[in-house]
């Protein structure tokens, strides 16, 4: 990927469209951050046959990661990919310069895009948390996907100041997730069919994609991303029967990623995906603590599944 100035003009991209699977930071047993690790499992994303990347979202781990850290894991990837996708690289952070520090890195790096999280956990006031998206916009420069998750931020953001700032030019795709199908439609409808819509809830997955999404960046192109970009192409060519077949085929993996938001957290979602990583084969290691991994149960339920889909 060819390397950037913050001053150059940012690029008009075609609109994006299919399955961007998040990237798993892989570590050492010591805590290490294992980057030929994180490299394999972009392989194995890349041969799953994904359409692009959110590397350092959630599935990430950014929080556990020093500002350096990231951008060694985020050079790591970029590498890897080697142009073959669009990498729509994660900025998760609260402090604005922060942000625009790892905005600056990903753009010098040749990444297409940012998928920023709203400042977090102080929950600023509405206003700064839009003019946070307009500094981020304005010093990096590249086209900036809003990643809305008010499970874990708290925050809301509406398809109406979606359509707000895609007018400045701040914003130019959203990834959903939550379980709210209609902001799919509301966005699609506010936002016009220019506007990027990414499902970001497995949960939806199906009924988002039925309804117009754009495209599907969630738990599931990380642990079967041949299977979701079958089920994106079928609900695409309309053939929903068979997506539907396939679909319930998912729903057990789908409900054992989801089961511990019902409780405590317990399995947590990233502890369910990096256990589908370690017996699919892929070194991604343990999460740094406070994580741990998945029970006994749970790996057996999950070896259970996959073997089921054909993914052991």
């Amino acid at each position: 990927m060819a390397r950037e100035s913050a001053n150059t003009p940012p690029r008009r991209l075609p609109k994006l469209r299919g399955v961007f699977s998040p990237t798993l930071t892989a570590f050492h047993s010591d805590g290490r951050i294992n980057l030929e690790g994180t490299k394999k499992f972009v392989r194995f994303l890349l041969n799953g046959g994904v359409h692009g990347l959110a590397p350092l979202g959630s599935g990430g781990e950014p929080f556990t990661l020093t500002m350096d850290e990231r951008k060694r894991v985020l050079d790591a990837i970029v590498e890897e990919t080697a142009g073959k996708v669009p990498i729509y690289a994660g900025v998760c952070e609260f402090n604005t310069s922060a942000a625009i520090d790892l905005g600056l890195h990903a753009r010098s790096l040749g990444c297409d895009g940012l998928m920023v999280l709203p400042p977090y956990y102080l929950k600023p006031p509405k206003r700064d948390v839009l003019n946070f998206f307009r500094q981020v916009r304005e010093k990096v420069g590249l086209p900036v996907m809003v990643y809305d998750v008010p499970s874990t931020t708290y925050f809301e953001i509406t398809p109406a100041e979606i359509k707000m700032l895609m007018d400045e030019d701040v914003l130019h795709a959203v990834k959903w997730s939550h379980a709210e199908v209609s902001r799919i439609y509301d966005t699609r409808y506010l936002c016009g069919d220019d506007f990027t819509v990414f499902v970001g809830n497995d949960l939806i997955a199906f009924g988002g994609l039925a309804v117009g999404a754009d495209g599907w960046i969630s738990g599931l192109p990380m642990m079967v991303p041949d299977l979701a970009v079958k089920l994106f192409d079928l609900i695409g060519k309309q053939d929903l029967a068979a997506a539907r077949d396939l679909w319930y085929r998912l729903l057990p993996l789908v409900h054992l990623e989801f089961s511990g938001q019902n409780g405590d957290w317990d399995p947590h979602i990233i502890a369910v995906v990096r256990e589908v990583a370690t017996l699919r084969g892929v070194p991604v290691g343990p999460s740094r603590a406070p994580f741990t991994p998945v029970k006994p149960a749970v790996r057996e339920e999950l070896t259970k599944i996959l073997k089921n889909l054909g993914a052991l």
